[in-house]
C-alpha cells in the first residue's frame, strides 16, 4: 500500500535520510574499488618488472583497462590470495562502481516520487531496485583482504590515498550507522501507520466505498485537486470513521490533502 505522491513532490524525511545512506555507501564504493584496483594493478606491474613477467598485457601492446583487470584479477587467483567467487565479487563490485559513475540514477529513482520510474521484474512485475546495500561493506572487507594478501608475495604499490581519504571515511560510517538507526525507527511508524490505516480502511462499510467510489477518476482534477464528486467522496469516508491517512490512500491523494479535507469536514461537523 502506497500513498499516492504528486510529481516533483519533496522527500519525507524518512526518505531523505535514505538517500543520505545511499549518497554516503555510494561515495566509500568510489574509493573502495578504485583504490583496490589501482593497487592491484600497480603491485602486479612493479612486480613483474623485477621479474620479466608480463602477465598484465597478455603479449599485446596495448590493453584495455578491463582486460587488464581481468588478467589482474587471474592472477591474484592463480597466487592464492582470493578464490574464483572473490575474484567474482570483485568484478560485480567494479561493474557496480561504474553504474554510480555514470548510471547514479537508477541507483536513487526507487526513492521519492518518480519510484514508479523502477525497473519492474519482466515476470512477477515486481519493483527491481538496482541500489545494492551491502556493496560498500563488501568492499571494505575485500579491498583489505587483497591488500593484506598481496604483501607477502607482491611489490607493494605505495599510496597515500587512504590517509587522505581516511576523515571522510569515518565520518561517512559514522554517518551512515547514525542515519540507519533513524531509519528503522522511521520504518517501525511507518509499519505502525500502515497497520493502523488497513484496519481503517477496512472498518469502511462496503456500502459506503460502493457508493462513494473513492477510486473513480471523476474524483480527482488534472492538477490533482479534487473535483466537486471527489469533495463529497472524501467527506462520505469521513463520516464512515475513515482517517485522512486511509482516505489519501483510497482516493489517491497526498496525505496533506486528505489532511486540509479532514479540516473542512470538521469545521462542517462541528
Amino acid at each position: 500500500m502506497k500513498e499516492h505522491r504528486p510529481h516533483g513532490s519533496a522527500p519525507t524525511t524518512l526518505e531523505a535520510d535514505i538517500l543520505k545512506v545511499r549518497a554516503f555507501e555510494m561515495v566509500t564504493v568510489l574509493f573502495y574499488v578504485e583504490d583496490l584496483r589501482q593497487f592491484i594493478v600497480h603491485s602486479i606491474r612493479f612486480t613483474d618488472k623485477l621479474l620479466g613477467s608480463i602477465r598484465l598485457t597478455n603479449g599485446e601492446t596495448k590493453t584495455k583497462e578491463g582486460k587488464q583487470m581481468d588478467l589482474a584479477r587471474a592472477a591474484l587467483v592463480s597466487e592464492g590470495i582470493i578464490n574464483q567467487a572473490e575474484s567474482d565479487e570483485l568484478f560485480d563490485l567494479i561493474n557496480y562502481r561504474n553504474l554510480i559513475g555514470h548510471q547514479i540514477h537508477e541507483l536513487t529513482v526507487d526513492v521519492g516520487a518518480y519510484s514508479n520510474r523502477t525497473r519492474l521484474d519482466p515476470t512477477t512485475y515486481e519493483p527491481i531496485p538496482a541500489y545494492d546495500y551491502t556493496a560498500a561493506k563488501r568492499a571494505k572487507t575485500l579491498r583489505l583482504k587483497v591488500m593484506e594478501g598481496m604483501a607477502g608475495k607482491f611489490v607493494m604499490a605505495v599510496s597515500m590515498s587512504s590517509l587522505e581519504f581516511e576523515a571522510a571515511e569515518k565520518t561517512y560510517w559514522a554517518e551512515i550507522e547514525r542515519l540507519k538507526k533513524k531509519i528503522n525507527k522511521g520504518i517501525e511508524r511507518a509499519n505502525k501507520a500502515i497497520t493502523e490505516t488497513n484496519r481503517a480502511i477496512r472498518s469502511v462499510p462496503e456500502s459506503v466505498r460502493a457508493m462513494a467510489q473513492p477510486y473513480h477518476p471523476r474524483n480527482i482534477r488534472e492538477n490533482g485537486s479534487l473535483t466537486k464528486a471527489g469533495r463529497t467522496c472524501a467527506f462520505q469516508l469521513f463520516d464512515a470513521k475513515a482517517t485522512p491517512l486511509a482516505v489519501a490512500y483510497m482516493m489517491r491523494i497526498s496525505l496533506r490533502s486528505a489532511n486540509r479535507w479532514f479540516k473542512k469536514w470538521q469545521i462542517q461537523n462541528g
